[in-house]
């Protein structure tokens, strides 16, 4: 019978088309044949390169619809040019003035003030609540409804969508709100809102919520505005035209009367969070690369054993006139059925995990996603993946199995072409004693194919790898944000609703059970009046807020690390210690320096002795509280209060600042603001909490892959070594012997991987640590390494490699003497 894709002559002379069809019909209803007969093989290099194809497709789908959907939202709330906030109100007639300035194209004032709600019994967090005149009519930053009411009714609130987690309610729940007045309201979560900005205050543990100005009244608050929202007349998209505007309006704020608090430009066109999420997608957009990669290794590895497996068909269809360009057609035709049956599973998946993978960052990330739709090259990339990666990763053991001859193909009698014992490495294995004879066969088969063995070991090593270096990157954030948050050495801090007496407060801190120390601080905030026009090359800095914080000379309580320079002397007077923030956007700036702030309205000079590390890109700068209390004009004034507790645990910290905060009240003193170190400290983590969920997903699409690959590179080693098996029953080995000596194979394997992942995971942690604090942090992590990575990854390891090995260990018991002698 002729099994050959090439028909025998039948003596007949068959001319044009009709001979080409009888020559290819054959050859692809053999291709059709092979994928039906051998299901398993099938199925694996399937799934492998689906995997793949699934990985490239929800990364690029996730990376086109969020930043599709961040720039529409962006610019549905027509973002305003800057902002202004003010220590002191303005009235509407401000606002309309600046709105007449022939550089300014609208103007907004609304109002912000810092409330405290009662999330549980006697259980209080921060809000910062926001009336806008006219909720209908925003021109400018515009916040949007999400549920419920909109606008907020009177005596109720919206709360930002982002918060209701923070603040554990949901809509229809009642709070209880205490303004700085004194005043407390029960007000109804009537809806939510919708506001770009709020999610990069809600990670700092500070919720926004939204009422009008009835509302406000009835809280005790004045009518009036302290924030001042402004787009400019032309240019909008050059920043320092922007800077050059924002000078004239603030110009004119002060000379109104009106001290400067913060002002904001920001960057023309772009969503607040567009660098973190557009870093954050490349390293997700890296390790989607690598499982597709990892496939192509996979497909490298089934199709070279399949060419040894065909050995002896293409050397008969070689003797019968096959050329060796048909013959590469014939596999290369089966590996692109390969690629499209994985297309078929792949596609429908990734638009799935497309849609899901996009929900889960959005929700992360508090943006409006209301379009998912993806466009036609996101299809075609997914498509063309499918076809070329694995044509190009078969294309090597294609052109090698069918160039040979066809002497070397008929003698070959399925042993395959591993060779062990040539090298030294091979002879040191021979030499091992101490191990027993199945023992020994099962290392030896490990090296049998060492180009198999390294693509099998570098598939799953990688997938070890990044497992470690994730854990790591946890460890590492951890090290970091202790070691940024522990810089502040107290406990509970306290922002007051303006200044007291240091010494009254200190008191009254004194006297609530709990309270080792205090000590009263004053901060300020200023502006670098170097930097006052866009001619200065450093003109954008005046749109950083900078805040001065002062604490007593010589404190305890404040040790930010230093990266330059020294810390503050308790003798210092105009000396002042910068953050890298500021750094940043001031590089001229350097130890030794002069730097010129306007605080308060009057001009002074500061030299810089140091420089410490700073929290993201926010400017911070730190005096000594004996001078910068003479400059503001507030000596033996606080509004800022830093509290040690006897016990230094969240719990601890929770239960005296409610005390603190019932005393004070008691004593008359307005707290607009309470800070527990421990819940900062969490708050921040929690920030990276999405961003490793994200990490672990693509660990383990990486740990599918290398499964596949173990799974695949036993089930080859059981099919080529079938008259191995055969000789190994004949002379007695029993079904355990065999069942152990492919599962101890593929345990070696398992465990040479974990070895190489261990080592590559150190350096590729380091790497994704640095991608990773840059983009959310604004600087490398401090690295640390896990030493639970390496421990935990052994045991997925070893289960992953038992369970691979399963299949091909129970098959190989299946084969029998009288399977091996009709074995070709």
């Amino acid at each position: 019978m002729n099994t050959s894709p090439w028909p025998r002559s039948q003596g007949e002379r068959v001319r044009g088309p009709r001979r080409r069809d009888r020559l290819l019909a054959p050859r692809w209803r053999k291709v059709l044949r092979d994928l039906a007969q051998h299901r398993s093989r099938t199925l694996l290099v399937v799934l492998s390169i689906a995997v793949g194809v699934f990985a490239v497709g929800v990364v690029a789908g996730t990376r086109v619809v969020l930043a599709r959907e961040l720039q529409r939202t962006f610019s549905a709330i027509n973002p305003a040019s800057a902002s202004i906030t003010t220590l002191q109100p303005f009235d509407a007639s401000l606002v309309e003035s600046v709105a007449n300035m022939p550089q300014v194209a609208a103007a907004e004032g609304r109002r912000g003030v810092f409330v405290r709600v009662e999330v549980g019994p006697d259980s209080w967090k921060n809000l910062q609540l926001n009336a806008i005149p006219d909720y209908e009519g925003i021109q400018l930053d515009r916040v949007m409804p999400d549920r419920g009411a909109w606008p907020p009714p009177e005596h109720a609130l919206l709360v930002e969508r982002s918060a209701l987690g923070l603040l554990g309610v949901e809509v229809g729940d009642h709070l209880t709100v205490r303004a700085p007045s004194g005043k407390e309201r029960t007000l109804q979560v009537a809806g939510t809102a919708f506001d770009v900005y709020a999610l990069l205050y809600t990670l700092d543990g500070l919720g926004f919520g939204y009422v009008t100005y009835d509302t406000l009244a009835w809280l005790g608050e004045p009518r009036d505005y302290n924030e001042l929202h402004f787009t400019v007349a032309d240019r909008a998209d050059d920043p320092a035209h922007v800077a050059d505007v924002l000078a004239d309006v603030r110009d004119k704020l002060e000379r109104d009367g009106r001290t400067i608090y913060v002002m904001t430009i920001p960057e023309p066109g772009k969503h607040p969070l567009d660098s973190t999420i557009r870093a954050m997608l490349l390293v997700l957009g890296a390790l989607g690369g690598l499982a597709l990669a990892l496939s192509g290794f996979l497909v490298t590895n089934t199709v070279a054993a399949l060419l040894t497996q065909e050995t002896r068909n293409i050397g008969v269809m070689k003797a019968i006139g096959a050329r060796g360009r048909q013959l590469v057609g014939l596999y290369a035709g089966m590996v692109l059925a390969y690629g499209l049956l994985a297309l078929l599973i792949a596609l429908p998946l990734g638009h799935l995990g497309t849609l899901a993978f996009s929900r889960l960052m959005g929700g992360y990330l508090n943006l409006q996603i209301d379009r998912l739709a993806l466009p036609p090259w996101v299809l075609a990339l997914q498509v063309g993946v499918a076809i070329l990666v694995p044509l190009i990763a078969g294309s090597v053991p294609i052109l090698r199995g069918t160039r040979v001859t066809v002497r070397e193909a008929l003698s070959d009698y399925g042993l395959g072409r591993g060779r062990f014992g040539v090298g030294r490495f091979d002879r040191w294995l021979e030499r091992l004693r101490g191990l027993s004879r199945p023992g020994l066969l099962s290392l030896r088969n490990t090296f049998r194919r060492k180009g198999r063995l390294a693509l099998t070991v570098a598939t799953l090593s990688l997938a070890g790898a990044t497992f470690v270096a994730v854990l790591s990157i946890d460890n590492s954030l951890s090290l970091t944000v202790q070691s940024l948050i522990g810089q502040w050495r107290w406990d509970v801090a306290m922002q007051l609703s303006r200044s007291y007496r240091s010494d009254r407060l200190i008191n009254a801190a004194l006297s609530v059970p709990g309270v080792e120390a205090a000590e009263g601080w004053i901060y300020a905030s200023a502006q670098h009046t170097s930097a006052a026009r866009s001619s200065d090359s450093q003109m954008l800095s005046l749109a950083v807020p900078l805040i001065v914080f002062a604490a007593p000379g010589g404190t305890e309580l404040l040790a930010p690390p230093m990266v330059a320079g020294r810390w503050l002397l308790p003798t210092d007077e105009s000396a002042i210690v910068i953050s890298t923030g500021m750094l940043d956007d001031q590089p001229g700036l350097e130890v030794g320096g002069e730097i010129a702030l306007k605080i308060d309205g009057r001009d002074t000079r500061w030299t810089v002795v140091g420089v410490t590390q700073g929290l993201g890109p926010t400017a911070i700068a730190y005096a000594n509280y004996e001078y910068l209390s003479r400059v503001v004009r507030d000596a033996g004034m606080a509004q800022y209060l830093a509290i040690v507790t006897q016990a230094h645990g969240a719990e601890a910290q929770s239960r005296v600042a409610e005390a603190l905060e019932r005393e004070f009240d008691r004593q008359g003193i307005r707290v607009a603001f309470i800070s527990k170190l421990a819940e900062e400290q969490a708050e921040v983590e929690s920030i990276f909490a999405g961003l490793l969920a994200m990490l672990m997903v693509m660990v383990l699409i990486l740990g599918t892959v290398g499964a596949l690959g173990l799974t695949g590179t036993m089930s080859l080693n059981v099919i080529e070594r079938t008259r191995e098996i055969g000789v190994m029953r004949a002379i007695g080995a029993t079904d355990l012997s065999v069942f152990r000596i492919y599962v101890a194979e593929g345990v070696t394997i398992g465990l040479l991987s974990w070895l190489l992942g261990v080592v590559v995971g150190v350096p590729l942690g380091k790497l994704l640590g640095a991608g990773v604090g840059r983009a959310l942090l604004d600087r490398p992590l401090d690295y640390a390494f896990d030493p639970r990575g390496p421990s935990i990854w052994l045991i997925l390891v070893l289960v992953l490699s038992v369970l691979a090995s399963l299949l091909p260990a129970r098959n190989a018991t299946r084969v029998s003497v009288r399977e091996v002698l009709a074995y070709e």
